[in-house]
């Protein structure tokens, strides 16, 4: 059974149902706003089975469903160095909802790790939890080496190729900028050197000097894509009566054309499901 949700094939459950993926445009075609968006979970919770079948149960399963990011050692640890047999049942129990597929976290460092280590790090998912892992979300990444002038397109590219070529269909790439990168770089390259969506917010919803989302203006090029291509997460978002959450960051991103979202208040907690979104 292909565990990924996404846009890249077809697939048949274990029930026999028939999952047909709603195929996205391509990169670089402009897209209506969407009618409603699917989620980007960072859900890191030390594999809370509780709080990972809620999600899993309740993220928008339509089209090509939602993605839910696994970080099994946290603080930039991805999956250690062995597998974790309870990590093992939270991530296979998600797909039973039909709703999400699992990607696995691994920290680049704005470009700073070396490829080889990042590549083991992407390796080390799909060995330890072989069959679940339907891709792989690359934290920190950035235009350039912070400091410096150097660039990360290659590197990136490198990357994309890296789980594009080798992990068959479960081969989602998600890139974290968390701000809006200077250019197209990581869209206009071969579909294979390519990512599938990158994030081009991360931050709090209105928090002074946590990069507030009600600030945040996005550059005319990212208009230009398919919502599909981009995600955003708001995190420090509380549920008020003058700002209820997830309703009222969802309008604007709705609004932005951005296909996947996540608002919540902290990622050890189970995000709200429940609104606009």
């Amino acid at each position: 059974m292909r565990r990924n949700f996404g846009r890249i094939a077809v697939a048949t459950t274990a029930l026999g149902m028939l999952l047909v993926p709603v195929v996205g445009l391509a990169h670089g075609a402009a897209a209506a706003r969407p009618a409603h968006m699917r989620q980007l979970v960072p859900l890191y919770d030390g594999g809370n089975a509780a709080e990972w079948a809620q999600t899993c149960a309740q993220v928008d399963g339509s089209g090509d469903g939602s993605w839910i990011i696994a970080d099994i050692v946290g603080g930039n640890g991805g999956t250690g160095d062995a597998p974790i047999p309870s990590w093992a049942r939270v991530i296979d129990d998600c797909y039973r909802y039909h709703k999400a597929s699992v990607i696995g976290y691994v920290f680049t460092d704005f470009g700073r790790i070396p490829l080889a280590t990042v590549e083991a790090g992407i390796d080390n998912w799909y060995k330890f939890y072989p069959g679940d892992i339907a891709g792989i979300f690359l934290d920190e990444t950035s235009d350039t080496i912070p400091g410096t002038t150097t660039s990360n397109v290659d590197y990136y590219r490198t990357l994309a190729a890296y789980v594009h070529t080798g992990h068959g269909d479960n081969n989602e790439v998600v890139m974290n900028f968390g701000t809006n990168p200077g250019s197209d770089w990581m869209f206009n390259a071969s579909a294979k050197n390519s990512a599938d969506i990158i994030v081009t917010f991360e931050g709090s919803y209105d928090t002074p000097g946590m990069n507030p989302y009600t600030a945040w203006v996005q550059p005319a090029w990212e208009l230009a894509y398919p919502a599909t291509d981009f995600a955003a997460i708001v995190y420090d978002a509380p549920n008020t009566a003058a700002t209820p959450q997830p309703s009222t960051a969802c309008a604007g991103l709705l609004r932005q054309k951005v296909g996947y979202v996540y608002v919540g208040m902290w990622y050890d907690q189970v995000p709200y499901l429940n609104g606009v979104c």
